[in-house]
């Protein structure tokens, strides 16, 4: 049994996400019967990763410390444990690390032990970068936008909509004939979101949203939204539903708290619900994951869903690569790579 390296958590800091994290050795595990070993190439810093480092995240409450962080990534099969007939020694796949909470098994190390059932084969087309954003971003994109129920030719409010998940959201509402009012803080933004299929970019920090929303749809308002910023800005996007308008609640990459006006609930019965991939996930079936996992990538290949690439970190300067994570404007996904 060798070594190898690997980002370890050592307490919580809700403050500061690269205080509790260090550089640590790990003994390089051996898989059980339906396991398989993967040697990480890469994995995204996502906005989940950090809240579970700083205690956020409800869904990475460890056991014990210290504790390998990391929801998802992608490698190569470096060993298979008995009984897995699916994947061969040397496969590219995307790599989904389940419990790491309370396994340990987060993908920010150089190996991690997994069931084999969860990984996805990674088409020869497509390329690491993409292979490791397979799970949080277009899942999520995929759920939200079928749990909405939005009908052809209606229009989707959504905030934070310049990052690797809005635009990902804006190319699949694209694909599926859905229009997309797209809220962002930068007027840079607006051709560059155009060009890749947003219907109307409104500069929320310069522009009357309501007023555009309601001139946009004809004053029949938009049909739903999804929302990550929270705050005053949950209160806009209320506004700009119809009546019976349903606000899906994915993220905080704002004020942790949202506003919300009585009007808005009591009269115009507009809705706000959470919306936690992980719980989603908890209803569907082995078949059910395997044939939309089989959808996404096949969405990913085509390049129907082109997650936005960024600046790539060592492991080793993990620190670094969490701090680039946080600039607003940062022009797509930092990765960690061995």
């Amino acid at each position: 049994m060798g070594e190898h390296k690997a980002v370890e958590v050592v307490h919580f800091n809700p403050s500061d996400p690269r205080e509790p994290c260090r550089l640590a050795t790990r003994r390089t595990p051996i898989p059980g019967p339906g396991e398989v070993v993967i040697r990480m190439l890469c994995r995204p810093v996502n906005p989940s990763d950090l809240l579970a480092i700083q205690g956020l995240y409800e869904g990475w409450q460890p056991t014990s410390f210290p504790c390998v962080p990391g929801f998802e990534g992608m490698g190569v099969v470096h060993q298979l444990g008995v009984n897995v007939r699916d994947l061969s020694v040397g496969q590219r796949v995307s790599c989904v690390s389940p419990k790491s909470h309370e396994t340990g098994q987060g993908t920010w190390q150089e190996f991690v032990v997994v069931p084999a059932q969860l990984q996805f084969p990674i088409p020869d087309s497509v390329d690491n970068e993409t292979g490791a954003q397979f799970l949080v971003n277009p899942w999520t994109v995929y759920a939200m936008l079928h749990e909405l129920r939005v009908p052809n030719g209606e229009y989707v409010v959504q905030t934070a909509a310049g990052s690797v998940f809005g635009r990902m959201f804006i190319q699949y509402a694209h694909y599926q004939g859905i229009k997309t009012i797209n809220l962002v803080r930068r007027n840079e933004q607006k051709e560059e979101l155009k060009a890749i299929g947003a219907d109307e970019v409104i500069n929320f920090k310069e522009e009357n949203v309501v007023e555009l929303v309601k001139k946009i749809t004809g004053g029949k308002m938009a049909f739903g939204a999804i929302e990550c910023v929270g705050g005053e800005l949950t209160k806009v996007v209320a506004s700009c539903l119809r009546t019976s308008g349903t606000i899906l609640v994915y993220g905080v990459l704002g004020d942790p708290d949202l506003h919300i006006g009585i009007h808005d609930i009591l009269f115009r019965d507009v809705k706000v619900q959470g919306f936690w991939l992980s719980r989603w996930f908890g209803k569907l079936a082995a078949f059910e994951m395997r044939k939309i996992g089989a959808e996404i990538m096949t969405l990913l290949d085509k390049k129907i869903m082109q997650p936005l690439a960024g600046e790539k970190f060592p492991l080793e300067l993990f620190k670094e690569a969490i701090l680039k994570s946080q600039v607003i404007g940062r022009g797509g996904k930092v990765f960690l790579v061995s």
